[in-house]
Order: C-alpha cells, then structure tokens, then sequence
C-alpha cells in the first residue's frame, strides 16, 4: 500500500516584531502636552524654595556668623554639662576595683540602658538646636541686612549726596535708627538748600556792588567787589559738592 498523503507542514506565524515595538513606543511616548510645557511653568516650587534658601543662607554683616558660632558653642557646652553628671557615676563606679564582677555588671547594664535612652535624647535636643539656629540666623539677618544697608549710606552721606534715604524690610529691627538717619539727612538738605540760596542772592549783590563801584570810578570799591565775587565763587564751589536733588 502506498503512503498516505500528507499535507505539507505550514511555518508557524511570527510574531510582528515591527508593530510590537511601534505600539511599545507609543505606549512610552511622552505626550505632546508635557513635552512643548517650558520647564519654568512645569513646577514654580523649586524656585521658590532656592529662593528662600538663598535669603536664609546669605550672609551680608560678620555679625551673623560670630552670633551662629557662639549659638553653635553654646548648644555644644550644654551637651557637654548635662552628659557629664549622668555618665560619668557610672563611669566610675564601672571602674571601681573594689566592686565585685556582678556589680560590675548590673553597673555595666545600666550603662548600657542609660546610654541608648540617651542618645535618642541627644537626637531630639540636636533638632531644636538646629531649628534655634536657624531661627537665630533669620532673626540676626533682620539686624545684619539694616547694618548692610546703613553701611551702604554713610559712604555717600560722606561724600555730600544728602538725597538718599535708607529703605528697610517689613519686620526688620533698627527702623527707628534708620528713621533718624534719614531725619538727620534731610535736615542737613534743607540747609543747604537754604545756604545755596543765599549764595545765589550774594552773588548778585555782589555784582551789583561791583557795577556800582566801576561806575564811582573807585579802585578801593572796585578791588573789594572782585574779592567777594571770588570768595562767593568758592562757596559755590563747596556747595556744589552736596547733592540736594534726587536724579
């Protein structure tokens, strides 16, 4: 008999490796919505945040570090006092040759008990040490930042530059030194607005006194008005160097 007839064998489908890996793309893909979004109107909070980090950490007056280092010493003393007195009976009694090794050992138990009931103390004291720094630093920037600003005005109140005023925070301290300061500078403005005025008026007199006296014909009358014209030109000449007006 002859061999049945067989069908021949078909390849199995493989799998379309081409649209498994378009869909696995697609699936992936990030959407068109976040993609054209400017980084700076994704998430405002982290500039934010480096903002307020950078006020809190700037350092504008040598004050504000010598008062952190010694709030800083401060803190370190006291931890150094109150663990002195609980540690340090133990300590001794540990080391006490009289002792028998059982008292040793319940000494050295209770060493042990006190010592990791301690620390997780010490942990928790050094948190509120920290946020006192950190507060000690904001409140000392409230004083350093009006110091930073008045330093930057005497400079120019030296140099005759009466129109300046010192503008301060909301919330810092030394407004009212700030307001006196400003006080004081305006009063030295308004005289010598006032002194300038009076320059001005003399200067005219002074050419006045001048025609008058070409006009008698007197040499002595001449020689004095060019003397006053020539004083009144150097006090011009130091008024000028105050600035009176803003601009």
């Amino acid at each position: 008999m002859g061999q049945p007839l067989r069908t021949p064998s078909q390849p199995d489908p493989q799998p379309d490796t081409s649209t498994e890996s378009s869909s696995l793309t697609e699936a992936v893909r990030v959407p068109p919505t976040l993609a054209t979004v400017p980084p700076s109107q994704m998430d405002p909070k982290p500039r934010v945040a480096h903002t307020c980090k950078r006020r809190l950490m700037s350092v504008v007056h040598p004050l504000q570090v010598r008062m952190l280092s010694q709030v800083i010493a401060y803190s370190l003393v006291i931890f150094i006092l109150l663990a002195i007195p609980v540690f340090k009976p133990l300590v001794q009694a540990l080391d006490n040759p009289a002792l028998a090794w059982q008292e040793r050992a319940v000494v050295a138990n209770d060493l042990l008990s006190l010592h990791a009931r301690f620390w997780p103390w010490a942990l928790g004291a050094s948190v509120v040490v920290l946020i006192h720094c950190i507060h000690s630093l904001r409140l000392m920037h409230r004083i350093a930042g009006p110091l930073y600003r008045l330093k930057n005005v005497f400079p120019k109140i030296g140099e005759g530059n009466l129109s300046i005023r010192t503008t301060l925070r909301e919330g810092d301290f030394l407004t009212p030194e700030a307001d006196l300061v400003n006080q004081m500078t305006a009063q030295l403005q308004k005289k010598i607005n006032v002194m300038k005025q009076a320059q001005i008026i003399l200067a005219l007199d002074a050419v006045r006194f001048r025609e008058l006296a070409v006009a008698k014909n007197d040499p002595a009358l001449t020689a004095l008005a060019k003397q006053m014209e020539q004083n009144l030109a150097g006090l011009k000449t130091s008024l000028d160097t105050f600035k009176t007006h803003s601009g």
